[in-house]
């Protein structure tokens, strides 16, 4: 079969050994788009036995899940039909997978100058660098769980689609989140973990991790807990705690959580209830807000002594009486009945 037949199924294993401009940006030459470079890389095949080392233009194999390797990195490439090719006509491309893990890392898989056989020496491929603005960094692996499919990216950032695991010695960490159902799924989306040297495993912290989302199922999450480390603040009234809950929950932990309406309204609801659970201060129309909400208990009783006051004799001199109308007394009275809010309250503040 013709070589240049593309129903000839061709893999070849190749280096990455340059980027274009139109990689990783969009370029137009005397107006005409380059649309067929985006995302390309150019790579040399690695072929040892044959010594033969052909240079190639590539395109990502998926161009809605891609992983634009690094300078150095090694991939699978394939020759396929690209754009041109019409009943009359055929067009044909190679196009790469993303990088096999050579080293096991997550960060990058760098190695260098092994699709240059004889042609280069080894100070030439010290000066070989992954990329023009890539710098590399001690990036763990996060402790995989039997069945479970993680996506980690190269800086610590990770979405876990997983569920309820048992302890067991067959894992070098146990998993954070506790469950009693086995197999029930959780979803977890991490950035910006603490990292260890080497390539020992980790898992995520909802308390260390930089940022995280959980979708939980029946899953406890004990490491939540609510208030600053020095200044707990943990749920009482709604039982079970932020720790202890275990029905399905949609957790997000943040430095600074930022919800935005862009057109309409934000809702919260909930059937049972809503809590502002803070040590610090609530604001509410801006964070230059100064007037002071009044505590409901203390505003009744300082109303009822004022009125029982004014109903009371008044005494001048040897003389005393009373208000010759009193139905404004009686009606603040039965109004003052209905002050206090059976639904929404504030926490008074203890000095």
């Amino acid at each position: 079969m013709p070589m240049d037949n593309p129903d000839y199924i061709l893999f070849e294993v190749a280096e990455v050994i340059d980027t274009f401009d139109e990689t990783y940006r969009y370029e137009t030459v005397n107006g005409d788009r380059l649309d067929d470079r985006l995302f390309t890389v150019r790579v040399q095949s690695v072929n040892r036995m044959t010594n033969k080392h052909d240079i190639r233009t590539c395109r990502p194999f998926n161009n809605n899940i891609k992983q634009i390797p690094l300078v150095g990195e090694h991939v699978l490439i394939f020759r396929a039909y690209n754009q041109e090719t019409t009943l009359d006509n055929t067009g044909i491309d190679w196009y790469y997978f993303s990088p096999y893990s050579i080293s096991s890392g997550v960060n990058e898989n760098f190695l260098p100058g092994i699709s240059y056989g004889d042609t280069i020496t080894e100070s030439d491929v010290k000066k070989i660098i992954p990329g023009k603005t890539f710098q590399s960094k001690i990036i763990s692996p996060l402790q995989p769980f039997e069945g479970d499919l993680m996506i980690e990216g190269r800086w610590g950032n990770s979405i876990r689609l997983g569920s309820t695991v048992p302890d067991s010695d067959r894992y070098t960490l146990q998993s954070p989140w506790l469950g009693d159902a086995v197999g029930d799924p959780i979803i977890i989306l991490s950035n910006n973990r603490e990292n260890k040297k080497g390539k020992q495993f980790v898992t995520e912290n909802i308390k260390t991790d930089g940022a995280s989302l959980y979708l939980t199922s029946t899953q406890k999450i004990p490491d939540l807990q609510f208030g600053a480390p020095r200044k707990k603040n943990s749920l009482t009234y709604f039982y079970p705690n932020e720790s202890n809950y275990a029905q399905s929950q949609f957790i997000g932990t943040a430095d600074r959580i930022v919800l935005k309406a862009k057109t309409d309204i934000a809702v919260i609801d909930s059937p049972k209830g809503i809590v502002l659970n803070t040590t610090g201060e609530v604001k509410i129309g801006s964070d230059t807000a100064d007037q002071s909400l009044v505590h409901g208990n203390v505003l009744l009783n300082v109303l009822q002594q004022i009125l029982n006051q004014l109903n009371m004799p008044i005494q001048c001199g040897s003389m005393a009486g009373t208000f010759l109308d009193k139905s404004a007394l009686t009606s603040a009275q039965n109004q003052l009945q209905e002050l206090l809010s059976s639904k929404y309250f504030i926490q008074k503040k203890i000095s």
